[in-house]
């Protein structure tokens, strides 16, 4: 009898530790991790990769509050894509979706589930993202997606333990398509562009973004009153 309870028991506990996984679980840690994390505040270091298009390096401090509170400080002007300055996973999970577990693979020694995101809303300029999950650290260390008007984009996320699970360096490499910009911004070495009126040029946008984050300040209490965006004249 003994022997029998024993062996249903190792049957059961077979059948779930072989439980497939799932994207919505996947996804599930990721969110519970990030939202330990109330607020946080940062220095980053700003380099940009545009072809042909000069932009200077710049800082900018940023502040950000749960749930999607944000705010940059820079004294001069910082281009930053919207995912270097809220990292939070529920940003690709938004309104009616469909997530597709794909695999698991290894990169750099880490261990990768590979996740779909598609929108189920025609309204949505996202077409397509996948997420790259490290299984261990349950942080998304690479992002690819497509949009219709936007092209396609691919993130690269590092990390150090002692910033909670929060990234020291995102990499954003993009490729925009054709894109109608003063001509000043470019640094005239191609002339074949076509001319898009006075002062203009159509010119292919590739590139990439560098972004360094230090000193992280977390979980300090961030007041609301940080993010109120102030009337124009009001100190």
């Amino acid at each position: 009898m003994k022997k029998s309870i024993f062996i249903i028991i190792l049957s059961f506990s077979a059948v779930i530790f072989a439980q497939p996984k799932t994207a919505d679980k996947i996804l599930k840690e990721v969110v519970d991790k990030f939202e330990r994390i109330k607020d946080y505040t940062v220095d980053v270091q700003i380099k940009i990769d545009f072809s042909m298009v000069k932009v200077p390096d710049t800082k900018a401090t940023i502040y950000f509050k749960q749930p999607d509170k944000v705010k940059v400080d820079s004294k001069g002007f910082a281009m930053l894509p919207k995912q270097s300055t809220n990292f939070s996973p529920m940003q690709f999970i938004q309104g009616d979706y469909t997530a597709i577990y794909v695999k698991s693979e290894q990169s750099g020694g880490n261990s990768l589930d590979v996740v779909k995101i598609i929108p189920n809303s025609d309204s949505s300029d996202v077409i397509l993202s996948t997420l790259w999950i490290d299984q261990d650290q349950k942080v998304i260390r690479k992002i690819e997606t497509t949009g219709k008007s936007s092209g396609t984009l691919h993130v690269e996320l590092s990390y150090e333990n002692k910033n909670q699970g929060l990234p020291s360096q995102v990499v954003f490499s993009f490729n925009l398509g054709n894109m109608d910009i003063p001509e000043n911004a470019t640094d005239g070495k191609d002339d074949s562009n076509r001319e898009k009126g006075p002062g203009r040029r159509n010119l292919k946008m590739s590139g990439k973004v560098y972004i360094t984050y230090t000193g992280y300040k977390i979980n300090t209490g961030l007041p609301d009153s940080l993010f109120e965006q102030k009337n124009k004249g009001e100190k």
